[in-house]
């Protein structure tokens, strides 16, 4: 399995409808792509989260399921026409276990 774990920071003055939208977009692959056992977008609730407020928690059944899956040409577009629009920074985090 292969963890991949992304916290966002979002730009100031993001609504709350479109980081809504953006987030049902981005749950909404997780349907149609293949390789994805669990994918979550979650508010980050840790009260040391530095401003990243918004957490994506996946796992994948390989590290080329994930590969897979961030070059997909339906998450390059959720990517470009939602997240980019709403998101300030970006921290990875990737593992296997």
């Amino acid at each position: 399995m292969f963890h991949y774990v992304s916290l966002y920071r979002l730009k100031p003055g993001v609504t709350l409808d479109r980081v809504r939208a953006a987030r049902e977009e981005l749950a909404g692959l997780v349907e149609t792509l293949p390789g994805v056992l669990h994918f979550t977008v979650t508010d980050n609730l840790s009260d040391r989260n530095r401003g990243y407020t918004l957490a994506l928690f996946s796992l994948f059944e390989t590290r080329e399921a994930c590969e897979i899956f961030k070059r997909h040409p339906s998450y390059q577009e959720v990517w470009e026409s939602q997240l980019q629009r709403v998101i300030e920074a970006q921290i990875l985090a990737e593992g296997e276990g």
